[in-house]
């Protein structure tokens, strides 16, 4: 079929049944004929008796179904309108039933064989969207490659684990409860490989990439053997392996709760009406996450890593330069101090070396870079250290300041502050791999046009290649724990040690 004759109202079929898309404006690249289809249904909906259970197969229905409307995004707390991820988000519809996807392609026809990237949204496992403006409205699906961005169960609805539902499992021939969220990821990679050649692209050239919790969402795909065969490449941004609570644990923690709100029995909590179960869960302290299930996944992410049994597909991770400034620093130096002390126990001496301060000021400085060591770059550092000795790996660090207008102030943890002080933050380099700076209102100029470019040919030609060199990168080689080298993502790219390595392995 020739790129005259498939248009947005081609029907084309996929699990389901046939849905029709909608054509795509991409403004940075002229004559790009991109069509969306939104919304399509990779799951039946997660609601009722099937809370807490497995994705299960779509409903089919019949006709020509419209894929023309962005989904709504999982059950979530809101977003404060005083963040910096605020804009990144905008404001969208909310359901529990929310296991869609969104295909972006620019084939001409379904023989085209391009690569295809799968993203994986972040937002700690408790927030997020595929749907967000600046994942969406930007330019990768016109340089040649199928872009596929989905939502998956969030919360207590993704994460949490319960005896009840562990011996439901048990019941099925399965086994555990919780990580619900990750069995959605690994549904939408099982409907790619099914239905994304319907839209020009080839299964067999999936990449899986993503940022925070996706990108520990693609380090989970890749520590559980369920999911080999289904991407062949991986990027992992700003998040690495981790440890993880066991499934005995978990269940405690579940079982807890539901006692608290007098829903004690699978039946009961299924009855709950979803708003106000998410409401019960946010009054909670604690936020669950992704378990050592012992079934998809058979114990914490690092131990798989350090034991080589991860899946082997080239992987291209790093982080950036201040990850931990929109966090919850110390606010004084005795607060600090404490923390140290606490932190690190017999290695106190060592802390403070590596992270002095000498009053208030200091104190929040040298908190917010430990913050960021924590739980951000040092995971990213064991997992690359790890990985390396199975698979090509590369490791970058993203060094470029977002150009804040004057007057633009934000409150993540403390008092509002301006943009620049929150310097190269979490997230900050949504903006140049999807080429959506357009959504957000910076003062952006011809450093971003080249962070941009230099970002999206990095990605696309991992990619297409699985290798992120080529025209206009340093020659950038694996990561060698020899070398301790990594790629500085900026206006001028350049090879450098890592840095605060000193902190990572004090922290790691």
């Amino acid at each position: 079929m020739s790129v005259d004759e498939m248009s947005a109202q081609t029907p084309i079929g996929v699990d389901g049944g046939l849905v029709s898309g909608v054509e795509w404006p991409s403004a940075n690249v002229p004559g790009a004929n991109v069509r969306a289809y939104l919304g399509l249904p990779y799951a039946a909906a997660p609601v009722g008796a099937l809370r807490w259970r497995p994705p299960q197969p779509v409903v089919p229905w019949n006709g020509v179904r419209a894929a023309d409307t962005l989904p709504p995004q999982a059950m979530q707390p809101g977003r404060s309108t005083e963040s910096v991820y605020f804009e990144f988000a905008g404001v969208q519809p909310m359901s529990e039933d929310c296991l869609y996807l969104n295909v972006w392609t620019p084939a001409g026809s379904a023989d085209a064989r391009l690569p295809v990237m799968v993203w994986f949204h972040g937002g700690g496992f408790q927030q997020g969207s595929g749907a967000n403006p600046v994942f969406v409205n930007g330019d990768l699906p016109a340089q040649g490659v199928v872009l596929v961005t989905f939502n998956y169960r969030l919360g207590p609805f993704g994460c949490m684990a319960h005896p009840a539902f562990s011996a439901e499992a048990a019941a099925d021939g399965a086994s555990g409860s919780g990580n619900y969220g990750l069995r959605d990821m690994e549904a939408v990679l099982r409907w790619v490989q099914r239905n994304i050649a319907a839209f020009g692209g080839d299964p067999d050239q999936v990449t899986i990439f993503g940022q925070s919790a996706g990108a520990a969402g693609v380090i989970n795909m890749m520590a559980s053997p369920r999911t080999e065969g289904l991407y062949a490449r991986a990027i992992a941004q700003s998040f690495g392996v981790t440890g993880m609570e066991s499934l005995a644990d978990a269940e405690r923690s579940g079982a807890v709760f539901a006692d608290s709100i007098g829903a004690s029995t699978a039946e009961a909590l299924r009855a709950l009406p979803a708003q106000a179960l998410l409401d019960s869960y946010l009054a909670r302290p604690e936020r669950w996450m992704p378990i050592a299930d012992g079934d998809f996944i058979a114990r914490p992410v690092r131990e798989i890593f350090a034991a080589g049994e991860q899946v082997a597909v080239p992987l291209l991770t790093g982080w950036n330069a201040h990850e931990g400034s929109t966090f919850g620093f110390s606010r004084d130096l005795a607060s600090f101090e404490d923390k140290l002390a606490k932190r690190f126990g017999d290695r106190l001496a060592q802390a403070q070396q590596l992270y002095p301060a000498a009053n208030d000021a200091e104190a929040k400085a040298a908190s917010l870079s430990l913050v960021g060591d924590e739980l951000f770059a040092s995971g990213v550092h064991a997992a690359v250290r790890s990985h390396t000795r199975k698979a090509p790996s590369w490791l970058y660090y993203f060094d470029h300041l977002q150009p804040f207008k004057p007057g633009q102030r934000y409150r993540e943890s403390g008092d509002a502050e301006p943009g620049q002080a929150l310097g190269v933050f979490h997230s900050s380099e949504y903006a140049y791999v999807f080429g959506t700076t357009g959504v957000l209102t910076r003062d952006w100029g011809a450093d971003d046009a080249r962070v941009t470019q230099l970002m999206q040919h990095i990605w696309l030609h991992f990619a297409r290649t699985g290798n992120p060199n080529g025209e206009g990168v340093p020659q950038w080689p694996t990561f060698d724990e020899r070398s301790t080298s990594m790629l500085r993502l900026s206006v001028t790219p350049a090879l450098i040690d890592v840095p605060r390595l000193a902190q990572l392995e004090l922290v790691g």
